[in-house]
């Protein structure tokens, strides 16, 4: 009869596989993760009441009925997240099967490759707690497989904390090599393989695109967008305007970028008296864009600085990318406008907003400098009922004409469009910029903190003499948006994380991540030959480092490994080994010594021909070892051990 697994050596296994899927079944659909739990949660049931395994065809069945829910969950979409799925999908099929040592072990082993995959997706500082717990279940589920010996399973119940004692010693004692690893291995310029565009499991972020609601969906997301530090003071919060896409087409509801969008820039930007000079660390968002403060002299090396004095990667971002840029905001874009550009940033559907038209030309005729056209405009802002709020309706066909003449109220992207739409009915060349405006400082740490709730929409308008120049209508309507942040626009807190001790508990956490994101993600190749050379060694090839990092690791392993050596042999848990253990010392006083290159089989028929009066006998001990020891039946242990303890071998 086919022994089954103790249940704690099944219990600690799928809680190994359970907390390293946590953040896949997050991002799975709910009733495909509902399955692999339930899976589990069967499997634990199996092993507290000693049920055995389903029929073979039921679980070639449900194992299809599995693959098929995956194929409708991400149809053709396959990728990185297709794939950590169907992994999560298969292991938890695999519970239907898991009742033999090599399958607990397969199972366990393949949840630390589990945990290595969410890596893929995010490198937040909250996942190492992750990683180290999920490491350490894994460790102690094998520790706990370990002991089982030749189907002889050890009994259910009993203190854990002898597995949970070793794990943790062994996890200890890999430390030292993960951080050679870490500082020592040869980290290249530029990666080996390219990573997928598609990382971000569809979080939101500023796309390539405008329309009304389409930013104030970001109101609600305060995850990091990016964080800069200055090498001076930074700028004042009306100063803090992060250029990201740049808008001219307007098909009457969406603002897009222009086809000459990603035509390098053929102006010369200088730097001047009032130049910054920051760094930037980008988190991911599967664009090309990098945030830069308007305007940029100079970026990293792969970066391109548009037309529009946008900068753009080489790659969509899509890990965490740290860049230095200077900036100088008193450059003049554009002093002269060629006629196509013109056309382009004045162009508007004939059929729509037609109030909104007739008001241009009003406008006009009391305001011919563009200027005063402008002031009067903005100064109808701030004396009218108009309101800066999250919650505005839908606007339809004539989205300015409702906005302006009844709505009068909205986020950024509607003042900014309706403003826009405005100014080019009255002959301006307007065009729009979404980025991000404002950020937290965090001064103990002195960086900016830039969420996705900054996210922000404005204008630039074209002005004879001043080329294009910035005009942001929200300024008017709340000036404590610019000025405050996002948050100052909304009375109370939004939800609990709004309340101010648990606003200032997650600054605290960021600070963290910042020095988490500095010294661990953003050690590259760069900060590795510096790091090399603080320690006073030259700069080093590639091969060098290597070299280096072998000898270290040799270093290191050889005290780890003198003490492993040195610790005493325990005694062997199972009653059958202890038997065959004895069995071989007496052997070895007459003589007879197995080499450790032997299978217990070959050792049996070399004594068998050294000495053929006992060998029969001993190779058929031998025989019954393995069928217990390699088996999956326990039916002769007892006899093996009474004839094991009871053999002794004559004298030569």
């Amino acid at each position: 009869m086919k022994q089954l697994p103790p249940f704690s050596a099944v219990a600690w296994t799928i809680a190994a596989f359970v907390i390293s899927a946590l953040p896949h079944l997050a991002a799975m659909p709910p009733w495909l993760a509902a399955g692999i739990l339930g899976a589990c949660a069967w499997r634990l049931a199996a092993a507290r009441y000693r049920w055995g395994p389903p029929p073979r065809l039921l679980r070639i069945v449900l194992t299809g009925v599995a693959l098929v829910f995956v194929l409708v969950a991400f149809g053709g979409l396959w990728g990185r997240r297709t794939a950590t799925v169907l992994l999560c999908v298969m292991l938890g099929a695999k519970m239907m099967e898991m009742f033999a040592v090599r399958d607990l072990r397969l199972v366990a082993s393949v949840s630390f490759f589990l945990i290595a995959t969410q890596f893929l997706f995010s490198e937040r500082l909250i996942y190492l707690v992750y990683l180290v717990s999920g490491s350490l279940v894994a460790t102690i589920a094998l520790t706990r497989i370990q002991t089982v010996h030749g189907g002889q399973w050890t009994a259910r119940g009993g203190s854990e904390l002898p597995a949970i004692r070793q794990a943790a010693v062994l996890l200890m004692l890999a430390a030292p090599v993960a951080l050679t690893l870490f500082v020592l291995f040869p980290r290249l310029a530029q990666p080996l393989w390219g990573l997928p565009d598609q990382v971000m499991d569809g979080r939101t972020g500023l796309s390539e695109d405008m329309s009304p609601g389409s930013i104030s969906n970001l109101f609600l997301d305060d995850s990091p967008a990016f964080r800069v530090e200055f090498d001076g003071p930074p700028p004042p919060p009306g100063e803090r305007y992060w250029r990201g896409p740049v808008l001219w087409n307007f098909d009457g509801t969406t603002w897009t970028r222009p086809f000459f969008g990603d035509a390098p820039s053929r102006q010369f930007v200088a730097e001047g008296p009032r130049s910054l000079s920051y760094q930037v660390q980008l988190e991911p968002h599967e664009r090309r864009w990098l945030f830069v403060l308007d305007y940029p002299v100079r970026g990293p090396d792969q970066a391109l600085i548009t037309v529009d004095h946008q900068m753009l990667n080489r790659h969509p971002v899509t890990t965490l990318t740290r860049y230095d840029v200077v900036s100088n905001p008193d450059f003049t874009d554009m002093p002269e406008l060629s006629s196509g550009a013109q056309a382009v940033a004045l162009r508007l559907p004939e059929d729509r907003n037609p109030r909104t038209r007739a008001l241009a030309q009003e406008l006009r005729e009391r305001h011919p400098d563009d200027r005063a056209l402008i002031n009067a405009v903005l100064g109808w802002f701030r004396e009218e009922a108009f309101y800066y709020t999250l919650s505005a309706a839908p606007l339809g066909r004539h989205g300015a004409d409702e906005f302006l003449f009844d709505l009068r109220s909205g986020y950024c992207e509607y003042y900014a469009s309706a403003f826009a739409i405005l100014m080019r009915a009255a002959g301006i060349p307007t065009r729009i910029v979404t980025g991000y405006q404002g950020g937290f400082w965090q001064a103990a740490s002195e960086y900016l903190l830039v969420r996705q709730s900054d996210a922000h929409a404005w204008t630039e308008v074209w002005l004879e003499g001043d080329g294009w120049t910035r005009v942001d209508p929200t300024a008017a309507v709340s000036p404590a948006r610019i000025e405050q942040g996002s948050r100052s626009v909304i009375d109370g807190p939004r939800h609990l994380f709004d309340l101010n001790w648990v606003e200032n508990l997650r600054n605290q956490y960021d600070r963290i991540q910042h020095l988490w994101n500095r010294w661990v993600l953003g050690f590259d190749h760069d900060r590795q030959r510096s790091f090399l050379r603080g320690l006073g060694l030259p700069d080093l090839t590639t091969d060098r480092i290597a070299l280096l990092m072998l000898l270290v690791l040799g270093l290191v392993m050889a005290p780890l490994s003198y003490a492993l050596l040195r610790q005493p042999r325990g005694r062997a848990a199972s009653e059958v080994e202890r038997a065959w253990q004895l069995m071989l010392r007496r052997l070895k006083r007459r003589g007879l010594t197995r080499q450790a290159s032997e299978t217990p089989l070959e050792f049996a028929r070399r004594v068998r021909n050294a000495r053929p009066q006992e060998g029969e006998r001993i190779v058929e001990l031998a025989l019954m070892y393995c069928r217990i020891h390699y088996g999956e039946v326990q039916d002769d242990a007892r006899p093996f051990i009474e004839q094991a303890r009871a053999f002794r071998p004559a004298r030569a």
